[in-house]
């Protein structure tokens, strides 16, 4: 007990004060992102409970799982029930796009710059409209002006993008052609924004769209995503928008910003939550293939289908260990390379059903006695659990899994 004690102080105090050199593009589940910043999963599994629990999310698909969180968005955000609008946006980011290194700093969208969260009129940073005004999120209407959407950035690199798509020809956006100017920036984290682009994209579309019948009171005609593909509209392709979100899980930055965006105007985006469901949505667009994952193992995010292009997650035993690479199984693709230091899983392609199964303990950091197996169970505020949700953090003996 001594030392769960010890670990809820030590994130008590982490939200206290500022750490020193943390990557805010670090993937939320590596090593440097659970240690950051922990206590977004308190604020998480308050969101997503009763009918729209975890459990009936990963039980639906297609149009109606859509629409199960298109009419949670609609519940919970409050944009057309209160006092917002384009200009409330500038003194809010200081709450919401907090770098953890620096207190009144914000963190940019695209390069990760660290900025003074003050504004300046715009000499620094503005105000960059991940789904363009002109091609349906004018800043007068609630997608044009929503916390989750519209994200600051050096005033130099968004006059780069225009009102350019996003992709990965030469004629599209890609923000992995833009250097990430942070002194934290850590390569060995591969963070990147195209992950954070795809899931805004992806959040626009699930608010302010129609899937089937579903649609909520906030729907924008505008935000078709599947009308919106190409040149002329946000994304080259679906492919490519599933490719970006699943190769680029979400991080730090994304994590702290969902938080602060939910207290600013109610809801929260889903993709960056739960990553999963984009393929579990957008799937029956393109071809996808089975993930199959043994009891023994957990993964985040906790994919169930792929699309050719693969997928990053990162993998624990059960006891919250990074596994062992000798352990570990994967059949189905020889596109892939583990990291056991990392626990990270990059699965580069895949052409059939991919398995991933980890042998005996599977780790070779120590050997866990069973009889630790029934050891009591915490969430992340200290409070011992007799019953776990899926995707939530809890805590064991000392030590942190996803379950």
């Amino acid at each position: 007990m001594k030392r769960i004690y010890l670990f809820i102080l030590a994130v008590a105090v982490a939200l206290c004060t500022f750490a020193q050199n943390v990557d805010m593009q670090a993937h939320v589940m590596s090593d440097e992102g659970l240690d950051a910043y922990t206590a977004y999963a308190a604020k998480q599994q308050a969101y997503y409970s009763g009918s729209y629990s975890y459990d009936n999310i990963s039980a639906t698909t297609g149009d109606a799982l859509f629409g199960l969180l298109n009419t949670l968005m609609g519940n919970t955000c409050q944009l057309e029930k209160g006092s917002f609008s384009y200009n409330t946006l500038r003194s809010a980011y200081a709450d919401v796009d907090k770098d953890l290194n620096r207190s009144g700093y914000i963190i940019g969208y695209y390069d990760g710059r660290s900025m003074n969260g003050k504004w300046d009129g715009g000499s620094t940073w503005n105000r960059e409209h991940t789904w363009p005004q002109s091609k349906g999120a004018d800043k007068s209407i609630s997608m044009g002006h929503d916390m989750q959407s519209v994200r600051p950035t050096s005033t130099a690199v968004n006059s780069d993008r225009g009102n350019t798509a996003y992709g990965e020809t030469g004629s599209y956006y890609d923000p992995n052609d833009v250097q990430i100017n942070n002194s934290n920036y850590k390569s060995v984290n591969m963070g990147s924004y195209r992950g954070d682009a795809a899931r805004v994209i992806l959040y626009d579309y699930l608010v302010y769209g129609q899937a089937g019948s579903y649609k909520n009171s906030l729907y924008n005609g505008n935000a078709q995503l599947l009308n919106k593909l190409g040149s002329n509209g946000v994304f080259e392709s679906v492919a490519v928008i599933l490719k970006w979100h699943m190769q680029d899980p979400p991080s730090l930055t994304e994590m702290v910003r969902n938080d602060g965006a939910q207290t600013y105007q109610g809801n929260r985006n889903p993709f960056i939550d739960f990553p999963e469901i984009a393929v579990e949505i957008l799937g029956n667009q393109i071809t996808t293939f089975g993930v199959t994952v043994s009891s023994n193992l957990d993964m985040w995010p906790a994919y169930r289908h792929t699309p050719s292009s693969g997928f990053v997650v990162y993998l624990a035993d059960k006891n919250g260990n990074r596994p062992n690479s000798a352990n570990l199984k994967i059949t189905g693709t020889n596109n892939y390379t583990y990291d056991a230091t990392l626990g990270r899983l990059i699965v580069t392609a895949a052409n059939a059903n991919i398995s991933i199964a980890l042998d005996g303990d599977g780790t070779a950091v120590e050997d866990i006695n069973p009889e630790h197996q029934d050891a009591p169970i915490y969430d992340i505020l200290g409070r011992r659990v007799t019953h776990m949700q899926h995707g939530q953090i809890y805590i064991r003996e000392g030590k942190k899994f996803v379950y």
